[in-house]
């Protein structure tokens, strides 16, 4: 089969009818053209060129290769292109799976900043738990997951890269009577119902703990739900207590419609995130970058001293 260098030297002979002329356009002497021509033509078993006086025209085998070789080096020309696009972040597929936690604090940010700086890369997400987003990432359904990766083994086929920790906060609406209280105790957050995403198991005890709570663990919720969105607006129009990481709640601190309650003792709960992909498999450029950013993400929110020890982690 003819190689892309010999097509090339076809459709430049067939362009400029001349031997000369092809040949500088390749950048090859003429007597290195004209052997590259009639190899090609020796593969075939056909002549592709009828050799006149004047000028160099392509027999009816000859337009036929010319025809084809010039949509082949299309394609080859094009497939360049793809592959510096996606080099440059401009052009691309990412598919992201995320925890319920990780996503209220990650996507809208990140999605947010790709689709701003980088519009031509296709971001599709799957949000659910740590499990579900195993059996998709080991179907290769998804280029990698951000989850908690507590109850997660890495074995032969994962690498698991742990982020950031972050803490948990209590969010009230801006007339709770809790707000009366200049510092409010876990016993007094528990004469309130209390709202919040599934968390891991390992967390509810941390949770339970550090409340001090000695009731049923099935009985701790009023309401638990994935979506940040519904759980804001309970907060914001109930005596509900809604429980999350403070950068997940962010944007309703800064419009009031949720403020955030002082406690005499911070929660002992934080957030076990990782990044979890398939060991040996290589990651696209798109999906770098929306990981370079969902760390960047995670670590603006933090004091200069956690940062300096994820970074170690």
């Amino acid at each position: 089969m003819a190689n892309i260098r010999r097509l090339r030297h076809v459709v430049a002979l067939g362009k400029f009818g001349s031997f000369a002329l092809a040949a500088d356009s390749v950048h090859l002497s003429q007597p290195a053209f004209s052997r590259s021509i009639q190899s090609i033509e020796d593969e075939y078993g056909v002549p592709l060129f009828v050799r006149g006086s004047r000028k160099v025209q392509p027999t009816p085998y000859g337009k036929i290769v010319i025809a084809r070789a010039e949509k082949i080096l299309q394609e080859v020309n094009g497939l360049k292109r793809d592959v510096d696009l996606m080099k440059a972040h401009e052009f691309g597929e990412v598919l992201v799976g995320m925890g319920p936690i990780p996503a209220a604090v990650l996507l809208i940010p990140v999605i947010s900043r790709l689709a701003k700086q980088h519009p031509q890369i296709h971001t599709k997400v799957e949000i659910t738990h740590s499990r579900n987003l195993l059996k998709l990432l080991n179907a290769e359904a998804l280029d990698f997951f951000i989850a908690d990766i507590r109850e997660l083994n890495a074995g032969d086929r994962l690498d698991i890269v742990p982020l950031p920790k972050l803490g948990l906060s209590c969010f009230c609406r801006v007339d709770h009577p809790l707000l009366s209280q200049p510092v409010v105790t876990a016993h007094d957050l528990l004469k309130f119902p209390l709202a919040s995403f599934r968390f891991p198991d390992q967390s509810i005890v941390e949770l339970i703990t550090s409340l001090g709570y000695t009731g049923d663990p099935r009985l701790l919720w009023t309401v638990e739900c994935d979506n940040l969105l519904v759980l804001a607006h309970i907060a914001s129009t109930s005596d509900v207590i809604t429980l999350g990481p403070e950068q997940a709640l962010r944007a309703q601190k800064k419009d009031k419609s949720l403020v955030e309650l002082t406690l005499d003792q911070p929660l002992g709960v934080r957030t076990h995130f990782g990044i979890v992909t398939l060991r040996d498999r290589m990651q696209s450029p798109a999906a770098e970058l929306f990981l370079q950013y969902a760390v960047e993400q995670l670590e603006s929110g933090m004091s200069p001293l956690n940062k300096g020890s994820a970074r170690k982690a």
